[in-house]
């Protein structure tokens, strides 16, 4: 009997001592965007691959030139994708017919100029971007406002588990492990492929926008209940 309960005695402070809390915790950081990446495509259909390809290299050529007139510096422009695929028709009961080809380009910009955006957007679709285009708002510090929210999130985690073991009769010990979320990802605004009227551009607001990091922080529990 003496054995077992000096067994029990040793499973329970063992126990004890190896209680823990995981908590997680939330930042957020909200900022005004002086930036916006911008997607834009092009896309041409023609009876040969070659007249497809001649198409929409004509186009690529006048973004490029809108994008210089823009001052939108080189570093900031790359091509994203290029594909060129056969069109077919398919009758009822018969061999598929080739009909043609079409020809896609994707073309990503980082734009700094935020309030000629919209101008901008105007002339890439007059230029020939007819397809998927799109845009996300940003700031040319991002890294370090992600690090703020991240910072954020530790200290609620923190916060939060203390309040939590003090109010259980405890404290916090040792931290075990930290682990981050999925990271921040700006989001995308499709577009609709027409023109505004005027001169001023289709209007474009960035507004505010919120940055938020999540933390969870696992800690060792101290038991201060006999003490």
């Amino acid at each position: 009997m003496r054995t077992a309960l000096a067994t029990l005695a040793t499973l329970v402070v063992a126990g004890v001592a190896q209680a823990n809390v995981s908590i997680t915790g939330h930042g957020k950081v909200t900022y005004v965007p002086n930036m916006a990446y911008v997607h834009a495509s092009v896309s041409n259909e023609a009876k040969t691959a070659a007249e497809a390809w001649q198409k929409t290299s004509e186009a690529v050529k006048r973004l490029f030139q809108v994008l210089k007139d823009y001052g939108v510096d080189e570093k900031d422009f790359k091509t994203a994708g290029l594909n060129i695929s056969p069109k077919f028709i398919h009758p009822k009961d018969k061999e598929p017919i080739l009909v043609g080809y079409t020809v896609t380009y994707d073309l990503q910009i980082t734009m700094r100029q935020l309030a000629r955006l919209g101008a901008m957007l105007d002339q890439l679709v007059a230029g020939g971007a007819n397809r998927g285009m799109g845009v996300s708002f940003s700031h040319d510090q991002l890294d370090q406002l992600i690090e703020d929210a991240r910072l954020a999130a530790v200290t609620d985690a923190r916060q939060r588990a203390e309040k939590y073991v003090r109010a259980a009769g405890g404290s916090l010990g040792a931290l075990l492990s930290i682990s981050e979320f999925q990271p921040f990802q700006p989001r995308m605004y499709r577009l609709e492929h027409a023109p505004a009227s005027g001169d001023a551009g289709l209007p474009m607001a960035g507004g505010t926008q919120d940055l938020n990091a999540s933390i969870t922080i696992t800690y060792a529990i101290n038991n201060n209940l006999g003490r």
